[in-house]
């Protein structure tokens, strides 16, 4: 299967989010960090006004403060609010539609009654993000530092394997809402007996710190990834999310040390774990196999998809048909029949879940 969303972040990161190295990555998240200034304020005690036409954000202390585009966006949606909208009209406009709507959620005694803000100073105060006071800050740099624990036992920022004429830059990237980092251990290839070269473990980890995403670690063996940072052969696909409430930082903490593990587990392991799922056998009939996993109630795998992945094996390629690893591969060469790219992702992540499966 391939993964995207290296590619995705290739495609769309201006030069200016883009990092050369984790010291580099580590540099700018903990700066963004450092300037930051967090508030928690009644939502009773915000409001906006329209200052050199500008909608800009007041306190009890009647400090002005910009907003960044992002957290403009949490403020309309916290009054529901069409951002979009909002942004055309003239400020003193808006100024009054945003605080009738932050009027009615005070008047509304369900709602949360109190903003979690956080700011920086450049030039002036800015609103970096404005959130409800159950949320649970996870900075990008604390992510950043694990990362580099796991460089000084030979991972490293993962670069292009193939294509590299389309770029050689590692697949890094940071702003001031959101990071996305692809570590690799080139050194720790695993041997796929009955294949062509090696695959290498992978992690992905994306965070944000003003609200715009979960952490998420996904980690997985793949062969190689392109100049525009497709990933392709990817398999044993694992993806975590740890969304920024409650007990997240206690949480993410824990996931860490399980990426930790995965890191720390031997070649030998992982060869055998392989080896294992191409013998291992689900059914004996194809009827059997079809049963066995449909039962398993897997996401993006019908019985009729099934059944397609199943008469797409190559035996001579793949092994057997109805062995763990032989329907994993046909599904995964079913999934390149389709056109939707959606549709592809979701057959070819439901086939990774078929390696994670007990028979």
């Amino acid at each position: 299967m391939e993964l995207f969303q290296a590619s995705k972040q290739w495609a769309t990161r201006p030069e200016d989010e883009r990092f050369e190295s984790l010291t580099a990555l580590h540099s700018a998240t903990k700066h963004y960090a450092e300037v930051a200034r967090e508030k928690r304020l009644p939502f009773a005690d915000l409001r906006v006004e329209a200052i050199d036409g500008d909608v800009q954000l007041i306190g009890k202390a009647n400090v002005p403060a910009k907003f960044t585009h992002w957290a403009f966006g949490q403020l309309c949606s916290r009054v529901g609010a069409p951002a979009s909208y909002l942004r055309e009209l003239p400020a003193t406009l808006a100024c009054q539609n945003l605080n009738h709507g932050l009027a009615q959620r005070v008047s509304d005694s369900s709602s949360n009654a109190t903003a979690n803000l956080m700011f920086h100073q450049n030039g002036g105060l800015v609103l970096r993000s404005l959130l409800t006071d159950d949320y649970s800050r996870i900075w990008n740099y604390e992510i950043v530092e694990r990362l580099q624990a796991l460089e000084a036992q030979g991972w490293e920022p993962a670069r292009p394997d193939i294509r590299v004429s389309m770029g050689d830059f590692p697949a890094l990237y940071a702003s001031d809402h959101d990071m996305f980092a692809f570590v690799r251990n080139s050194h720790l290839t695993v041997d796929e007996r009955g294949s062509d070269g090696a695959i290498y473990k992978g992690v992905i980890v994306e965070n944000s710190e003003v609200g715009a995403s979960a952490l998420k670690l996904t980690r997985f063996l793949y062969r190689e990834m392109c100049g525009n940072h497709i990933i392709w052969g990817a398999s044993k696909v694992l993806e975590i999310s740890v969304r920024h409430v409650g007990d997240a930082r206690y949480r993410w903490n824990g996931y860490f040390a399980a990426v930790r593990r995965y890191a720390d587990e031997s070649v030998s392991d992982l060869e055998a774990k392989i080896a294992e799922s191409k013998v291992k056998l689900i059914g004996t009939t194809k009827d059997e196999v079809l049963d066995a996993l449909f039962g398993k109630r897997i996401n993006g795998l019908s019985r009729l998809t099934l059944e397609k992945g199943y008469d797409a094996v190559i035996p001579a390629q793949d092994g057997p048909a109805n062995s763990q690893w032989g329907i994993v591969q046909g599904l995964t060469r079913y999934s390149q029949t389709i056109p939707y790219a959606d549709k592809r992702t979701e057959i070819d992540r439901a086939a990774g879940k078929v390696l994670e499966a007990t028979f």
